[in-house]
């Protein structure tokens, strides 16, 4: 008696026929990923990773820009920042300013975000007028600024109109220049994370919240039980953001100030700025410079990772 095979063995080949196809489907699209990621990838390593490590090798040298001879210094440029005046003056400004600012910015975002979360009427307009600054270039802003600041700008004319005359000269102040910097930006980033602190709000149950109501809690016990702790992640990468940002202070103060009154206003970037371009016999020092505030965010954002929790339970 014969037994036929061949029906199992076409069903395996299509099997196997079918197999191959999907590989080489798989294939192809793997070809065609890279394809795309390639342009990103050789940036990444030509005009980042590598320019990071030559900034890195050039920390070490006494580097000239106009100079054949460049010697090895080994760690003297770092050594030269403890003792170095502008470096600390711009070190301590430059924290002033990121505390100040990552804390304000952050929490008139988090405000924003829930009025404009809220049923308001005109809540569309004005989520549009907030974020309107975060598009404008921070040069445009900040020559804009340089009116409001002026003293008989648009600042000193409406603490006028309240009866509070002054001429006062705000980036001309010692007292008055970072702050008034400050303020600045706080404006015109807070609204950028208020669309973040939006989105989040939006992902949270409404359901936790009319509970919440049939137990009687008021709006601030929503807020502070509810709202702050779901968005614990959201407000790591806020934090994180604003860090990375605000140590890196450098266009707003360069346009407005130049680094004055009296360094009042010199930042970290800023003064790599000058070694860079206007000492260019301390490039090392720029790049040492350079590194020490790169080590100095990554440092600030882990402990800003361990300090907030961004596990959530609903």
């Amino acid at each position: 008696m014969a037994v036929s095979v061949a029906p199992k063995a076409s069903a395996a080949t299509a099997k196997v026929n079918r197999r191959s196809k999907g590989g080489g489907m798989a294939i192809a699209q793997r070809r065609a990923g890279l394809l795309f990621v390639t342009p990103y990838i050789l940036f990444f390593l030509l005009l980042q990773l590598a320019a990071f490590a030559f900034a890195i090798w050039v920390s070490f040298h006494h580097y000239d820009l106009l100079a054949l001879d460049n010697p090895f210094v080994g760690l003297r440029n770092y050594a030269r920042l403890t003792v170095n005046e502008d470096f600390l003056i711009a070190l301590r400004n430059t924290t002033e300013y990121a505390v100040v600012v990552v804390i304000l910015q952050t929490a008139f975002a988090l405000l924003l975000a829930v009025l404009l979360n809220s049923k308001i009427k005109g809540r569309n307009f004005f989520r549009t007028t907030w974020y309107t600054p975060s598009v404008a270039s921070s040069v445009v802003i900040s020559m804009i600024f340089l009116y409001v600041y002026h003293p008989t700008g648009l600042l000193n004319s409406i603490l006028g109109l309240v009866g509070i005359h002054t001429t006062e000269a705000y980036l001309q102040s010692t007292t008055w220049a970072l702050p008034a910097i400050m303020f600045l930006n706080v404006w015109t980033t807070a609204p950028t994370f208020m669309l973040m602190f939006l989105a989040a709000l939006q992902d949270i149950p409404k359901e936790i919240y009319e509970a919440s109501s049939v137990d009687g809690a008021s709006a601030a016990r929503k807020l502070f039980s509810i709202t702050i702790p779901l968005l614990r992640p959201i407000i790591f990468l806020v934090v994180s953001l604003g860090i990375i940002g605000a140590f890196q202070i450098f266009d707003q103060a360069f346009i407005m100030t130049k680094g004055g009154p009296l360094k009042a206003t010199l930042t970290v970037a800023l003064l790599i700025y000058d070694n860079l371009f206007v000492d260019t016999g301390a490039v090392g020092v720029a790049c040492a410079e350079a590194i020490v505030l790169g080590i100095i965010i990554f440092a600030l954002t882990l402990i800003s990772r361990r300090v907030i929790d961004t596990k959530i339970e609903y």
